[in-house]
């Protein structure tokens, strides 16, 4: 996957905040900020290249919205660039920080090899690489916590099937494995993401969950929970194979979604005999859980 590198040259210590936020919004997975001597050099956030085109355009006319906002954010002085992948690693160990991800889940980057890792959570060593999944990210984060949650509500996990549809790192099959469901099966479309995927799934003992790029409409199991964190049209065009996959009585999850597109994903999906069970929400993301009767 080729990434395209935002910067943005600000000062005031509030339109940092509330940029970075927005990028957030807008789906980045981490932001850095570069200081010199004490003085900003810029913020930085990273988006996959594919998206461009729509991340400038949301950027233009929320930069000019700040002026009603924040008197004093005039003109603000950013760019787009490329990431050469050869810089891509390193670009993310600028921000890319150990640090707490749910209340059962703690992410340490894999060469971070000085931060010692809480005995009462779950570790998760990772290197993202060049696929989409860090953890850091609320869909990421609230796909855990539905994971979790499914989780509780099942003494014996073992004899459960997991499929993990657009696995990127490979971090929610991690994520299954860890809190002991028997079978898990990651598919991804991106051979990079397969690849990066087996390595974070090596580096956390979890070389038993299967993991390829074999196509959703190809897989013959059927599975007692499958999350998908991946974006609303995709889930609409999915919705078939959801049904087809999932056992009847087991639970789909989905994230990737923007709020205000709950109700379309939701009601698609009851029109294929799927019943809202949870949703939470993180800022403007939402993760939604259902069951098939």
């Amino acid at each position: 996957m080729e990434w395209i590198e935002v910067k943005v040259v600000v000062s005031d210590e509030s339109l940092k905040e509330a940029i970075t936020s927005y990028f957030f919004d807008l789906g980045s997975e981490g932001v850095s900020e570069t200081v010199d001597k004490g003085i900003s050099k810029g913020i930085c956030a990273c988006f996959p290249k594919s998206q461009k085109t729509n991340i400038e355009s949301e950027l233009e006319k929320y930069f000019s919205s700040l002026k009603e906002i924040f008197p004093n954010a005039g003109h603000i002085n950013w760019e787009v660039v490329p990431v050469p992948n050869d810089n891509w690693a390193e670009k993310y160990k600028d921000f890319y920080k150990a640090q707490k991800l749910t209340e059962r889940f703690f992410l340490r980057p894999k060469w971070d090899e000085s931060t010692a890792l809480p005995p009462d959570m779950f570790s998760i060593i990772l290197d993202p690489g060049q696929a989409f999944g860090t953890g850091l990210h609320q869909s990421t984060r609230l796909s855990m916590k539905l994971i979790e949650d499914t989780a509780l509500l099942n003494p014996n996990l073992v004899p459960l099937k997991f499929l993990d549809v657009g696995t990127g790192t490979g971090i929610l099959s991690i994520v299954a494995h860890k809190l002991g469901f028997g079978y898990v099966e990651a598919i991804d479309n991106d051979e990079d993401a397969v690849r990066v995927a087996q390595e974070n799934l090596s580096d956390n003992k979890s070389s038993q969950v299967k993991v390829s790029a074999t196509p959703i409409a190809n897989l013959q199991n059927s599975f007692d929970v499958i999350v998908s964190n991946i974006l609303l049209e995709t889930h609409l065009e999915l919705s078939l194979q959801y049904r087809r996959l999932l056992k009847p009585g087991g639970i789909l999850i989905l994230a990737g979604l923007l709020g205000g597109q709950v109700y379309e994903v939701t009601q698609s999906l009851m029109n294929h005999h799927f019943i809202p069970q949870q949703k939470y929400i993180l800022q403007e993301w939402a993760a939604l859980s259902f069951t098939l009767r």
